[in-house]
């Protein structure tokens, strides 16, 4: 359930992110592309002001965690475009919880 929101205080948001991915130009004798994700889901526990604080913390974290965990991010072979889905005002104690930096991948359009 959402909670109420309240500007200009600090309050913990939860951010659902969709994330598109955009594929470089490849070697035509490179058949990875089946297997390549064209997207994927993640939610991220921010702690912000208002919901365009919330979403730009959430995406420089989704942002920074694909530099760390994927070299074709790292590498440019593939651009990232992320949007939040939903943003909701969440209790403080999901920040307390353990970071959760996985993502649902997905392969169709």
């Amino acid at each position: 359930m959402a909670l109420p929101l309240d500007k200009g205080r600090m309050q913990c948001f939860y951010v659902l992110v969709h994330g598109r991915l955009q594929w470089a130009a490849t070697d035509p004798a490179d058949d990875t592309d089946q297997s390549r994700p064209r997207g994927f889901y993640c939610h991220r526990y921010v702690l912000a002001r208002e919901v365009a604080e919330a979403e730009s913390q959430a995406f420089s974290r989704v942002r920074s965690n694909f530099d760390k965990q994927f070299d074709w991010a790292r590498e440019g072979r593939a651009m990232l475009n992320l949007e939040a889905e939903e943003v909701t005002v969440a209790p403080f104690r999901k920040l307390l919880k353990a970071t959760n930096r996985g993502h649902t991948f997905y392969t169709d359009g």
